[in-house]
Order: C-alpha cells, then structure tokens, then sequence
C-alpha cells in the first residue's frame, strides 16, 4: 500500500468513527447525564493521546501566551461544544443530528469569510445558501410553518449552535496551529477541555453516577473516547501531513451518512422522506461550495 492510499484509509476510517459517534453518545446519555460523560469521554481519550505523543516523544510544553490560546480553544471547541450536541442528544435522535451536523462545512466557509477575510464567490454563496435551507427542511420536518408556529425542537436548536461552534473552533485554530503541530495543540486543547469539564461533573453529581453505570455505556463511553476524541483525530491528522487537505475535506461528508444509517440500522430510528431531502440539499450545497474551492486552488497554481 503507498503513503498515499494509507492516508486516504485512514481519512476514511476517521470519517466513519466519527459518524457512529452521534448514535454512541445517544446510548451513552440513556444512562449518564450529558456533564459526566464529556468528562469521562475526553479524560478517556486524553489518556490514548499522551501516550501516543509520549512514544513519539513529542510531548512538550508551550509558551504561557500559546497555552492560553489552546486553553480558549479548547474551552470553545472541546468543552462547550461537545457539551452542547450531548445535552441536544438527550431529545434529538442520532440520524437527525448527523444531517444537522453535516452544515459544519459552510458554517467554517462562512465564518472564514467573516473573520479571515477569506473570499466567497457567488457560486459558493448559492452553495451555502443551498445547505442552510437543506438544515432548515431537516429541523422542520418538511413543514417550514413550524418556524412560525415556534413548533420547533429545542435540542434541533442547541444542535444547530453546536455547528457553529465547531465552526469558529475551526477558524480560529488556523491561526493558532501556524506555530504549533496539530498533534500537540489537539493534545493541550483537548487537556483543557477536559479539565474546564470537571466543576460541571462534580457539581451534577457525576461521581455517583459512576457506580450505576453499565457496561454498555460504559463501551459506548470508551469508544467515544478512545477511538472518537483520540485514535480519530490522529488519523485525520496523518491523512493531512500526505493529501491536500481539500482532497482529506472531502471524506467528511461520509460522516452524516453513517450516522443515519447506524441509527437506523442498531437504534431503531425512522428515516423520513423530508430528512432524506434535507440531507440531499445540505450535500448539494457543501458539494458545490467544495468543488469551487478546489477549481479555485488550481486556477492559483496555474498562474
């Protein structure tokens, strides 16, 4: 196997980690509450990262100022956002937040627009356009009415902040990572993510909930951890260093599939012909502002 399909492997198994963890998470909050199994996921998943970094030897300390950007990073990316999809998880199903979750792309588009002054063309403005009212489809149900009628779901709400999160997460980690590797700085956002994530577990209750917990959970909640916030994101990574990451970027579109098709498959959940659409849409949308992007990389190279 070349460095290069070893790369496109390992994007793809990360992907597909990442899709079954919407129907994990929704196992793991049947039994914990939302707080105690942030915590236990990334004390989990942190545990896999050190060592990883620690065989590699490529564990280190950081200067005070980028410290504290990682620790703002990982306020924002590891502990509030992650506390948010779980607390939605708790009446929004698996599939649905999958195909919510599948806005991620445009919200980074739209934000590094915004923030980075990355430029938008109207062609990825249409695609965006596209996406947002494929999530609206999505959250109403086909019936756009609901938005009048105020009929909506809050956990659907508390999801769609969560993409826009994960989004400024996203765009202010570039700047971040210009002067430190994406390994190390995962690394130190994920530490204190996780240790911003302690006073809500401790103050819910979380450690009596510990003894009560069954072994599905807590497979589930490993899982999470282990492959979902560690194994995952070091594949990602990796694919990264070999493929552009324009070429990586489009593996993350496989991620609301497998949600959909594993709660469908192990949960139980019902696919609805206007969830169906919506998907349709948000893909059409993230399709065609990707492949802009990329027409656009190779007109630079050319010049």
């Amino acid at each position: 196997m070349t460095l290069s399909s070893a790369a496109r492997l390992k994007a793809l198994v990360a992907v597909i980690v990442w899709g079954a963890s919407f129907p994990s998470a929704k196992v793991a909050v049947g039994e914990v509450t939302f707080t105690t199994l942030v915590w236990l996921r990334f004390g989990s998943g942190l545990l896999v990262l050190f060592l990883f970094l620690a065989i590699r030897r490529k564990l280190r300390l950081l200067p005070l100022r980028e410290a504290v950007t990682f620790a703002a990073l990982g306020f924002l990316g590891v502990f509030f956002h992650n506390s948010i999809q779980a607390y939605a998880l708790q009446t929004v199903s698996a599939g649905m937040s999958g195909l919510i979750i599948a806005a991620n792309p445009i919200a980074i588009a739209l934000l590094g627009s915004l923030l980075l002054s990355e430029p938008l063309g109207k062609g990825k403005i249409a695609g965006i356009l596209l996406a947002a009212c494929g999530v609206l489809v999505i959250i109403s149900r086909g019936n756009i009415s609901v938005f009048l009628q105020r009929e909506y779901s809050f956990g659907e709400l508390v999801m769609v902040l969560s993409v826009f999160s994960w989004g400024f997460f996203s765009v202010l980690s570039r700047k971040a990572l210009q002067r430190t590797s994406p390994e190390l700085g995962m690394t130190y956002a994920l530490t204190f993510g996780w240790l911003f994530s302690i006073i809500p577990f401790l103050v819910n209750g979380g450690l009596a909930e510990l003894p009560s917990v069954s072994a599905k959970a807590w497979a589930n909640i490993l899982f999470l951890g282990i492959f979902c916030s560690a194994l995952a994101y070091l594949f990602w990574y990796d694919a990264l260093q070999v493929l552009p990451a324009s070429e990586v970027g489009v593996f993350l579109y496989v991620n609301p599939v497998v949600a959909v098709i594993i709660s469908a498959l192990f949960l139980g959940e019902s696919v609805t012909a206007s969830m169906l659409f919506g998907g349709a849409m948000v893909f059409s949308g993230v399709w065609c502002v990707n492949s802009l992007s990329r027409m656009q990389e190779n007109r630079r190279k050319r010049a």
